[in-house]
């Protein structure tokens, strides 16, 4: 019996290297999106399309539709001893196996593999093969459809180790691609609304893209890019300039506070925090004392337009363990809007230094922690956190921290 070769399958091209040109290419394309695209659909929606358009079918057999047909054939037969071919009758049965799946799989190599890579054709979604033999037993028939059949069932199975999880990894590599961009544009807005205090206007571009909006669920059975909502007013950011404003304000308040008689400096923390209301309401209007946000409510809120500019919480220092419930609430009050935030911690102990020290080193060792410390002044600190209901989301956080001696009462 002699198998009748053909193409080898799984031989022509390196699945490692398809499969990393997926993952460079879908980034590419993310790269390559408009701003209008990017700033006014929905991320989520954005990776599931490319999950969707870069996703590889690992074919499966349709192992309950074989055919076969029998032929009377001329075969080429190789004579050991003459050490040449001959050309003589013989028996053909010719195989196709239907598969779903993607054909290109076939013409891959799989990470893993042998010596021997199965031969036969791909054609119209059938794998098609022949066993031939001048005279082919029952055994040899069998020996020949099963071999094949087997060996390109092993590879496939290879190639589906290979391919499983690819589909995460896409989309995380989209995602971070995603949320970058989105990042530097939106950076890039709020430094070009910052013109505005220079009395420049910036010029637009045709289409500029001014804000984000969620797109409409759509079914899809082709992937197809999703569609954009029309644009809206975009969604209010606090540059830095900003940000150190209100933390001067609230710092400038709080040694107010210190410098006061010792009857203010008594006060409990909704009267401490009313006293920073003041001076923020007075610059900024739109300034609200215990405002619901996300997950509870948050002793200052900085609203416009609807959306949150700033939020911060006061507290009085009652050691390590109550400072770090406090970054906990402030953090699980943010919404991923709330990329600024402030923690004001007032101290009744005596040696406030020790307690400074802390208010510097704490932060550094809470689950959230992302960076920093950055000094701000000899009593104020600034460092970069991750909302724990939202891990790619970062914001920054400072701690503020004013002695008010102690208590009178005391």
């Amino acid at each position: 019996m002699r198998g009748q070769r053909r193409t080898p399958l799984f031989y022509t091209n390196d699945g490692s290297s398809v499969l990393r040109h997926q993952m460079e290419t879908a980034g590419n394309e993310v790269d390559a999106l408009s701003e209008d695209r990017i700033l006014k659909t929905d991320s989520e929606e954005l990776v599931r399309y490319f999950v969707e358009k870069f996703k590889v079918e690992v074919p499966q057999l349709q192992l309950d539709a074989v055919a076969a047909e029998r032929h009377e054939r001329t075969i080429e037969v190789y004579d050991r001893y003459d050490q040449r071919t001959y050309d003589v009758p013989g028996i053909a049965f010719d195989f196709e196996i239907p598969f779903t799946g993607d054909a290109e799989i076939f013409q891959m190599r799989p990470n893993t593999y042998d010596t021997g890579p199965p031969y036969a054709d791909i054609r119209g979604g059938k794998v098609c093969f022949t066993v031939s033999g001048r005279d082919l037993s029952d055994d040899d028939l069998k020996r020949g459809f099963e071999g094949t059949r087997d060996s390109i069932q092993k590879y496939l199975n290879w190639h589906q180790a290979m391919w499983t999880g690819v589909d995460d990894q896409i989309a995380r590599t989209v995602r971070d691609r995603i949320n970058q961009r989105r990042e530097r544009l939106q950076k890039h807005h709020s430094l070009a609304s910052g013109l505005a205090s220079l009395g420049v206007k910036l010029k637009e571009k045709p289409g500029d893209p001014r804000s984000y909006s969620p797109p409409a669920v759509k079914q899809k059975i082709e992937p197809k890019l999703p569609p954009m909502k029309p644009s809206a007013p975009p969604d209010p950011t606090l540059d830095e300039q900003q940000y150190g404003t209100i933390l001067g304000l609230i710092r400038d308040a709080g040694r107010s506070i210190e410098q006061s008689s010792s009857r203010m400096r008594d006060l409990d923390e909704e009267a401490l925090r009313d006293i920073l209301l003041v001076p923020l309401n007075a610059h900024f209007g739109g300034v609200t004392g215990e405002a619901f946000n996300y997950s509870g409510k948050t002793d200052i809120l900085i609203r416009h337009g609807g959306g949150n500019l700033f939020a911060a919480e006061c507290k009085i220092w009652t050691g390590d363990k109550a400072f770090h419930a406090a970054i906990d609430q402030l953090l699980g009050y943010l919404t991923w809007r709330d990329t600024k935030a402030a923690l004001v911690v007032f101290n009744r102990n005596k040696g406030f230094s020790d307690v400074n020290d802390k208010l510097r080193i704490l932060p550094t060792t809470h689950s959230s922690y992302v960076g920093g410390p950055k000094r701000l002044d000899e009593t104020s600190t600034q460092f970069t956190m991750r909302l724990p209901q939202d891990t790619a989301r970062i914001i920054t956080m400072s701690v503020l921290g004013f002695d008010l001696g102690p208590s009178k009462a005391a």
